[in-house]
């Protein structure tokens, strides 16, 4: 009986836990983009779902985003460049060629996110800046248990 009541209490104590949030990293490399023309935004899409759902540890729409780590190369740097990581219209300027940005607001997997690009200046780049080894870890987590 003692043996029973104890589990009894254990199931009660595990119930009344309160549940964790599962997280992950999940990496992903992205497509090189060429800057040819000064005065123009470049944009790549990001399929972070389908990075998340690659990585076979949970389900996009399940999964919420809490932070992005970046590193990229720029080819042929002088000037003044805008390199952005955006969610719908919202946008966080990437200062450094690496760095962390952590989202205010967790935002599911599957929301649209994208890189954009800027030189100032107006006419034709000679030769083109390649904005290349573009690597991105996705902080998420999951909502099952949240």
């Amino acid at each position: 009986m003692a043996a029973l009541m104890t589990a009894a209490a254990l199931w009660a104590a595990t119930l009344a836990a309160p549940a964790q949030a599962a997280s992950a990293a999940v990496m992903m490399s992205v497509e090189s983009l060429t800057i040819a023309q000064r005065g123009h935004w470049y944009m790549r899409p990001l399929a972070v779902a389908d990075a998340v759902r690659d990585s076979g540890l949970m389900a996009p729409d399940r999964t919420r985003v809490t932070a992005i780590h970046w590193r990229y190369s720029l080819t042929r740097a002088p000037g003044e460049w805008h390199v952005m990581l955006c969610q719908e219209e919202r946008c966080a300027m990437l200062a450094a060629r690496r760095g962390k940005l952590t989202l205010p607001t967790r935002e599911l997997a599957t929301a649209p996110f994208s890189l954009k690009v800027y030189r100032n200046g107006r006419g034709v780049l000679k030769p083109a800046a390649h904005l290349d080894d573009i690597q991105l870890v996705i902080d998420v987590e999951s909502l099952e248990g949240a």
